[in-house]
Parts: C-alpha cells; sequence; structure tokens
C-alpha cells in the first residue's frame, strides 16, 4: 500500500476557462487576475467596463493632471502591484454579399489584426482612430516576434498604457472590457515566460477542431472522437509498417 498524490502542473485554456481552473472568476468587478482587487472598474451602458490605465504612467506624466479628456478626474494612484510568480487564403474566407469573414480560426484574426486591419481601414475611419489601431497592431507585432529583448520589453510596456489612454480619450467606456484591461500585463508575461509563440494555444486550437471534424455521434462525442483517433494511429502505423517492409524488399531483391 502506498499513497499516491498527483499535481496539476499547468493547463491549456482561454480567459473565460481560467475561472475553472484558477478559481479566479473572470467576470464581474475584479475580472483582472493580475490587478485583482486594485483594479478600475464601474458599472456602465449595463456592463462592467474597465478604465483607469493612468496609473501606469511615470508620476511625473502630464497625462496624470488631465481630467476632462479622461473621466473627470486627475490620477494620483500608482499602478498596481504585479506579482512576479503565418496562415490561411483570407482571400477565400470574404463573404462580398454580407460583408462578413468565414472560416478564420484564431490565428488567421491574430494575423489580420497584426498586418491587414492597418491597411483596410485607413480611408473607413477617422485619422485619429486610424493611428491608435495601428499603434495597436504594431504593439502585438513586437510582443509576437521570435526574438524580445528586455529594453524592447519595457519600451512595450510603456507604449500599451500610451495607447490604451488615447483609447479612452477617443472610445466610450463601454468599450473598455477585461480583454481590453489584460492587454497591459502582456508585457510582463512576455519578460517572465519567454516569447509568446512558444506558448499560445493555436496549434492545440487547431487539432481541436480537426478532432470536432470527426465526431458522428453527438450525443456521445468523447467517444467518437476516440474512435476517430485510434483509427488514424492504426492507419498511421500500418502505412509505417509497410513502407519498411517495401524497402527492404527492395534491397533484397537489388542483392
Amino acid at each position: 500500500m502506498f499513497t499516491l498524490r498527483a499535481t496539476v502542473m499547468w493547463t491549456v485554456n482561454n480567459f473565460p476557462a481560467y475561472a475553472m481552473v484558477s478559481g479566479w472568476s473572470t467576470n464581474g468587478y475584479m475580472a483582472c487576475p493580475v490587478c485583482k482587487e486594485d483594479v478600475t472598474s464601474g458599472w456602465h451602458a449595463g456592463k462592467v467596463c474597465y478604465l483607469g490605465h493612468r496609473r501606469w504612467f511615470p508620476w511625473d506624466h502630464e497625462w496624470r493632471e488631465k481630467d476632462k479628456e479622461f473621466d473627470g478626474n486627475t490620477e494620483r494612484r500608482l499602478r498596481p502591484r504585479e506579482w512576479s510568480g503565418y496562415a490561411s487564403n483570407i482571400a477565400r474566407c470574404v463573404n462580398v454579399d454580407g460583408g462578413k469573414f468565414t472560416g478564420l480560426n484564431s490565428h488567421d484574426w491574430h494575423v489580420f489584426m497584426q498586418r491587414l486591419l492597418p491597411v483596410g481601414i485607413r480611408h473607413l475611419l477617422p485619422e485619429d482612430v486610424v493611428k491608435l489601431i495601428m499603434l495597436l497592431s504594431r504593439f502585438f507585432s513586437q510582443l509576437t516576434a521570435k526574438r524580445l529583448g528586455k529594453t524592447d520589453m519595457f519600451q512595450l510596456r510603456h507604449d500599451i498604457v500610451q495607447v490604451l489612454c488615447k483609447f479612452e480619450m477617443i472610445f466610450p467606456p463601454a468599450f473598455f472590457t477585461s480583454m481590453m484591461h489584460l492587454m497591459v500585463h502582456l508585457p510582463e508575461e512576455a519578460l517572465l515566460a519567454s516569447p509568446i509563440n512558444y506558448r499560445w494555444m493555436y496549434p492545440i486550437e487547431r487539432l481541436f477542431g480537426e478532432l470536432k471534424k470527426s465526431i458522428l455521434n453527438r450525443a456521445k462525442p468523447e467517444g467518437s472522437i476516440v474512435e476517430a483517433w485510434v483509427q488514424y494511429e492504426s492507419l498511421t502505423f500500418c502505412g509505417m509498417v509497410k513502407e519498411c517492409s517495401c524497402k527492404k524488399s527492395s534491397k533484397s531483391e537489388l542483392k
């Protein structure tokens, strides 16, 4: 007899599922798992909005003293304490009649936001909005680069605060959901955990998409996936054995 102990080392999940694993709610007034109780949130337009990104600026920054351009208050608080611890053919995914994109996975949207969105909106939106979106696209392009330097991350940490504050000057408070607020913490995550392209979920999500295609009995999806995967593994193994036997027979014939 012995005692067996198990530990969950890591999980692969999106932000809404974070609450199920960690126990920290991703809804409500304290949805940010980094800021926690110190997050700046409020109720507006029927939902919780996240503002107050001037807190990440240096203490003597001029935007801290502005009130009319933001929520009517000057910012005297320090930043919250942070605890350390390419794509498909997009031309085929465009619905011209409906004006929509269909069939794009998460990685495709990532590329679209970085590369194509700034070009497509140049003549559709006001100039100040276009500049902000271009700055945001450049931020994500630099953040997801294959090589990251500490000095670059420190600069990105400053740039994203400036971009979000500019968004606060133009867009209404209802625009700032928890997903908008989480961009403040992305440079810090990259500093702690290495480049993001080694940690993102795009390969896992693509595999899940392939597994969902094998579901024949929707009443028991797990069983359908297991059966299809066993068939795939068996066919792959048989193909490898046949290939090896063909190579051996050809060598014996040559001898």
